[in-house]
């Protein structure tokens, strides 16, 4: 009874004191700083397939569109943390951890970009690709490189062609 007590006691103190925002919004803030050398690094690099790399790099690596996102998670729950119950603190909290979560998913992608595991998310890349227009591009800048081993450009040819079968099939509208 008494660990238990105890217990509650430090959960309960832990979650009202006032100097978790500060180290949230710190700890959140040194990411997204990480991220800018990150993002330097990984847009002033040589590309193979140009247009390609782009859309691997904006909407699969880094995920452009989804950093607001993210960032939203990460330090607006705390502008309501002196208000909060105990329960909203814990959702926060939890809010919080989520975005820092997907905000390091994301820089570790980017760190497996720029250590040259680049083929593996170029063909992810391109099994999930839905927008016809990012579609064309990143085919086009495939075919137009000639940096391509005939190992990944058999793995291209196979996504490419499950893509165009996955187009001309009746149920695909």
């Amino acid at each position: 009874m008494a660990l238990y007590k105890a217990s509650m006691d430090f959960i309960i103190s832990f979650f009202c004191n006032s100097d978790i925002p500060v180290l949230a919004h710190n700890s959140g803030l040194a990411c997204l700083t990480i991220l800018i050398p990150v993002a330097i690094a990984i847009f002033t690099s040589e590309k193979d397939f140009r247009e390609l790399d782009n859309h691997v790099i904006l909407d699969h690596v880094i995920r452009a569109k989804d950093l607001l996102l993210y960032s939203a998670m990460i330090f607006l729950p705390f502008f309501f943390w002196q208000d909060s119950s105990l329960l909203w603190r814990i959702a926060e909290l939890l809010l919080w951890a989520r975005g820092m979560y997907l905000l390091c998913k994301s820089l570790s992608l980017s760190y497996w970009w720029l250590k040259g595991n680049k083929f593996a998310l170029r063909f992810d890349y391109l099994k999930s690709l839905t927008n016809k227009k990012d579609m064309e591009e990143s085919w086009r800048s495939v075919w137009e490189s000639d940096k391509v081993n005939s190992a990944n450009e058999k793995d291209f040819f196979d996504i490419f062609s499950k893509t165009i079968n996955q187009l001309i099939t009746p149920d695909h509208e």
